[in-house]
């Protein structure tokens, strides 16, 4: 589990842009190695979309996804996590729902590895696999992140091409990024989980809302739909 590529409290001070569009809140940032570097972070573009109940969510993810994935005619899909906890659902969910779409014949494919810690193989390496076999024109990977926002719980979608790594949270796992594919790389990520002590509780302990399983399911609904509007 890993946090937000960019955190609030990071970006006071950071060049950006930020507008409103379909109700949602955009912003995005480029990192440079240097501004990289300063705050842990790899270098890239990113794009957060800040949601809430009058957003038309869909329409702003299909924004963003278009914005990173540009002109693509074929994209593999990737679900990480654990789709039994569910802080960690969210890439399977993603994949579960688009199999419910019509894919036969399209310009997208789905799968979701097993986290390494059950199949004992890198997902990392498994997602290279199966993009050299298949050659897509886009690798586009999806995983449950941490926040230190509350009001980022399951409502906020972040997006980069800097890469991500399965299992980042406990320190297990190679980097899936373009350099690794061979090919465009997008991350697409919603935190489920936040730290105690940003809650005000002095413990290391981690929380999950308690509705946390129905928003995973609507975000993975929202963002299944997006990926097939964008590929479909």
């Amino acid at each position: 589990m890993r946090y937000l590529l960019i955190e609030a409290d990071e970006i006071n001070d950071l060049d950006g842009r930020k507008y409103e569009k379909y109700g949602a809140g955009f912003s995005e940032y480029s990192l440079d190695e240097k501004t990289a570097a300063r705050l842990n972070r790899q270098s890239g573009d990113y794009l957060t979309v800040q949601t809430d109940g009058q957003s038309d969510v869909r329409k702003a993810l299909r924004f963003a996804l278009k914005s990173f994935s540009g002109r693509r005619r074929r994209a593999l899909v990737a679900g990480l996590g654990n789709g039994d906890v569910v802080a960690d659902a969210l890439g399977k969910k993603v994949v579960e729902k688009l199999k419910d779409y019509s894919l036969a014949g399209g310009r997208l494919s789905v799968f979701a590895p097993d986290v390494g810690a059950l199949t004992n193989l890198d997902s990392a390496l498994l997602v290279q696999a199966v993009a050299r076999q298949f050659s897509p024109d886009c690798v586009i990977v999806v995983d449950a992140l941490a926040t230190s926002v509350p009001e980022r719980l399951g409502a906020c979608f972040q997006f980069t091409n800097s890469g991500i790594r399965p299992g980042g949270g406990v320190g297990n796992g190679s980097r899936i990024d373009s350099s690794l594919l061979k090919t465009r790389f997008v991350a697409v990520g919603v935190p489920f989980i936040i730290g105690a002590g940003r809650l005000g509780v002095n413990s290391q302990d981690y929380f999950v809302p308690y509705d946390a399983d129905a928003k995973a399911e609507k975000c993975a609904e929202y963002i299944a739909g997006a990926l097939y509007d964008v590929f479909g």
